[in-house]
This record gives C-alpha cells, structure tokens and sequence, in this order.
C-alpha cells in the first residue's frame, strides 16, 4: 500500500506542476493594465469567459475522489463580464459660503446611490475659507451619476478618473481555485484509505498547503469582487480664492521674519546636535580629560621634585 500509495502522490505532483505552469502562463500573459482619463473610464475591453472544458474536468477528478466531498462548498462558478477596478479624483469649486452644504450633500448622495463614506478631512484655510476632502464608495453601475452628481455642485477644476481590468487575472484565479479544490478532495480520499499512521502524515502534509493555498486564492477574489464591485471617488472641495487642500499652505513669501525663523531654527538644530554628541562620548572623554589632568599634575611634581645638576 505504501509503495502504491507513493507512486501516486509522484504523479500527482507532476500533474499539479504541469497544470501549475499552465495557470501561471495565463496569468502573466493576461495581466490587466491600467488607464488613466480626464473623462469617464470607457468600456472598450472584450469580454473575457473562462475556457471550456475547465469545469468538466474538475467534476471528473472529484467523482473519482468518492463521496467524500459531499460535505464540502460548491466550486466557484466562472463569473462573465468584465471586472474593471475604477477610481477618481475630482477638485470641485463650490460658491462662497456652500461648502458645508455641498460636503453634506456629497454625503446624501453616496447613500442614496447605495455607497459609503470612507473617509473625510476639513480644514479652515487662510482668512477662515474652509476646504475638505471626502472620499466615497458607491456600486459600480452607479458611479457615472455619482460623477454627474458632483458637476452639478460646482465647478469642476481638475479630473483624474483611472481603470484597471483584472477580468483576466480574476477567470485565472477562479481556475486555479477549482484546480486546488480538485486535489483537496483527492487527497481528502487518499487520506481516508491511508493503512497507516505514516502514509496518512505524508498526505496530510500535502493537504494542509493545499488548503493553504486554496484560501489565499478565496481571499484574492474576494478583494477582487469588492474592488470591482464598487468604485472610489474622491472629491476635493474649495471654496473661490481657497487654494485647493493639496496645496493649503499657499506659496511662501521670503520675509526677513521667516529668514530669521529660518536661522534660529538651524541654530537650534546645531545646539542640539552638539549637545548630543557631546552626551554620546561621554564615555570617552570624561576618562581621556581626566587622565590629562592626573599626568599633567604628575609631570608637574616631578619637575619640582628634581633638582638641576650643576
């Protein structure tokens, strides 16, 4: 049993480094690019569909496992369509005293699209014009009138919107996921008909980094379904004669009182820096200054102790 038991786990091995291979190939060769825009992200790629033959395939290897992944999930189904993840940016001028009114209806709106707020920052900039940030999250078939939402607040100044398809990499996964589970109910049979204690160690070793890498691939998805799913916004807010919040601080006016700041600040910078070296070689030449002194004392009295020969 033993012998037979390792003749298959050889090739096994050989038939998962093979199928490996061919995976990885398809992953690199389909890496999703990204694009950045002024306008709205187009949807120009092709449709991307998992290969056929993949889920018979996988159906066959489990029947030959037995039943003994009756207990276990289904394997996921190939998703169509294409998996783009989107994210924006966008400086919105707003009129003079609406700032509050519009960050509370960018906040109205991303609930009403079905989003979130993910994050906000308010500042109050010079002469007391506030400005702010607040970035949203709403569902992805959404996002174009979250987009047309904000244009009517204001003025927008300056638009970044980005894409990425990762339609490839995500069949790819899913793929690589059916495959790993194939082999998890494999060796979930091949431990059941293990004869002995050191036949079932052999497989469940080689379970456990199967189960491994089957929930880092779980994992992957997931964040590839909700990176896809839902798209980022990013929403800069300012009111006329309010720098945008990048750039809150403004230009730098030379000054004899910021020259002057300037130059105690080095001169702090320098005292400390003494005064730490200083503290650091302590060590060092507190011992050093007082064997000078003891062999200067020394010399000195044996000067004054021999007399000139005449």
């Amino acid at each position: 049993m033993s012998r037979r038991l390792a003749l298959l786990l050889l090739l096994l091995m050989i038939a998962t480094g093979c199928s490996g291979g061919g995976a990885s190939q398809a992953g690199s060769d389909g890496s999703g690019g990204s694009a950045a825009e002024d306008g709205l992200a187009g949807d120009g790629e092709e449709r991307v569909s998992a290969p056929e033959g993949i889920d018979g395939a996988a159906g066959d290897e489990g029947q030959e496992a037995g039943g003994t992944a009756a207990g276990l999930p289904d394997i996921v189904p190939v998703s169509s369509g294409d998996r783009i993840i989107k994210d924006g940016e966008v400086s919105l001028e707003v009129a003079e005293g609406r700032f509050d009114t519009v960050f509370e209806r960018l906040v109205v709106a991303a609930d009403d699209l079905g989003g979130t707020v993910v994050a906000t920052r308010t500042r109050t900039l010079r002469e007391g014009r506030p400005a702010g940030t607040v970035t949203v999250r709403v569902p992805v078939d959404q996002y174009e009138r979250l987009l047309v939402a904000v244009r009517e607040y204001g003025t927008i100044r300056s638009r970044r919107i980005t894409s990425q398809d990762v339609s490839t990499e995500y069949v790819d996964l899913q793929a690589r996921l059916r495959q790993q589970q194939a082999q998890e109910r494999f060796y979930l049979g091949l431990l059941e008909r293990a004869e002995d204690v050191e036949d079932a160690i052999a497989v469940q070793q080689q379970l456990q980094g199967i189960q491994v890498e089957i929930e880092r691939l779980r994992g992957r998805i997931q964040f590839l379904d909700d990176r896809t799913s839902y798209s980022t916004l990013t929403v800069e807010i300012f009111e006329p004669g309010a720098a945008p919040l990048v750039n809150a601080e403004g230009p730098i006016t030379p000054s004899l009182a910021r020259y002057w700041q300037h130059a105690r600040a080095g001169l702090v910078r320098v005292i400390g820096t003494l005064l730490v070296a200083v503290t650091v070689l302590a060590p060092l030449w507190i011992p050093a200054l007082i064997a000078l002194v003891v062999w200067r004392a020394l010399r000195r009295r044996a000067d004054t102790l021999v007399t000139p020969s005449e």
